[in-house]
């Protein structure tokens, strides 16, 4: 029984992370084209609302940061003395 148990859990396991590589390639896949290179300054998508506020009436973008990094569909932006990495659709360039 606990042998059957255990072929079922790796089973369900193998299945679900299977599932979570095709959510992520098809959310990889909408990422918008955006000409964005080291170096360059963007806005940060901000979907926190911080207590007393409104969500309306708050700033949506937050910025600018510097790009420190880039991957395929995530940048490394440097927040203050730290770095975040972020995915690109949550991103915007600033002018």
């Amino acid at each position: 029984m606990k042998s059957r148990l255990q072929t079922v859990h790796y089973q369900a396991r193998q299945k679900l992370l299977a599932s979570k590589e095709k959510s992520k390639d098809y959310y990889d896949r909408t990422t918008g084209k955006m000409k964005l290179r080291v170096g360059d300054k963007v806005l940060l998508y901000d979907e926190t609302v911080r207590r007393g506020r409104s969500r309306k009436l708050g700033a949506k973008w937050i910025g600018p940061y510097v790009i420190t990094e880039l991957d395929k569909v995530n940048a490394t932006i440097a927040r203050g003395r730290k770095a975040t990495k972020v995915h690109l659709n949550r991103l915007k360039p600033f002018y």
